[in-house]
């Protein structure tokens, strides 16, 4: 089977990512931006000659809003479902990121950014497949090899999309970059601005690494390699 990631850019230089796995049968959208990018992932579909009937599934990885900010429109748009984990699911129905589980890994991000993230709501929006606990939800049925894994830490319900082929989307359980990604020393791998618990995260990215990955792709910053992954879990994660 074919599977192949396209990165969608929400901000410049990969500092906002969205993800689209090509599948099969379907395709899989995966995290929807801040609040109003519903225009640009469209475009960015277009772009790469995606049609949008061909998308049969929204993925929200997690419950802060530059990942779920724009759901309500896009699965109004595309008519699909939506799935999120159980214990993020609050965020998605009340439109508000999960303000408990934005700890700052540096209290720059305190000042700067968690009052902007405070105050940015999303239009509510009810999942329609809702995982719970460590619950795996299988890839095949869109001509996709490959699963969703409960991979907490960033957030009680953070979610990473593993595929055979050696690819992983692992949103915010890394970053690469500087400030809020690719903009200069893209391979540079550090903690994103929030984690809610690293011993969590470490666990994660244990779980990741034992499914074989190679290429982990990120919610902000480009794409890193297995090798970079376990730099950053060996020298950040102590």
């Amino acid at each position: 089977m074919m599977r192949k990631i396209i990165q969608l850019s929400i901000f410049p230089f990969g500092m906002i990512n969205c993800f689209l796995i090509k599948g099969e049968t379907k395709h899989i959208l995966v995290d929807t931006g801040v609040p109003k990018s519903e225009t640009k992932i469209i475009k960015q579909l277009h772009k790469h000659n995606i049609k949008l009937e061909d998308i049969g599934l929204i993925v929200i990885t997690h419950g802060h809003i530059d990942h779920f900010g724009s759901a309500k429109e896009l699965k109004d748009i595309l008519k699909v479902p939506i799935l999120i984990h159980n214990s993020d699911k609050e965020a998605l129905q009340t439109g508000k990121s999960m303000l408990e589980t934005l700890n700052p890994n540096h209290k720059i991000w305190d000042v700067i950014l968690k009052p902007i993230l405070a105050k940015d709501k999303a239009f509510p929006c009810f999942p329609d497949i809702v995982l719970h606990e460590n619950q795996e939800y299988d890839l095949s049925m869109y001509g996709i090899n490959g699963k969703i894994i409960h991979t907490p830490g960033h957030t009680p319900g953070s979610l990473s999309i593993v595929l055979e082929n050696g690819d992983a989307i692992i949103m915010d359980l890394a970053s690469s970059g500087i400030l809020l990604g690719g903009l200069a020393f893209n391979s540079r791998i550090k903690h994103p601005p929030f984690h809610d618990n690293l011993e969590q995260v470490k666990n994660s990215i244990n779980y990741v690494l034992s499914l074989n990955a190679e290429t982990f792709y990120l919610g902000h910053g480009k794409p890193i390699s297995r090798k970079s992954l376990i730099s950053y879990r060996d020298n950040f994660l102590k």
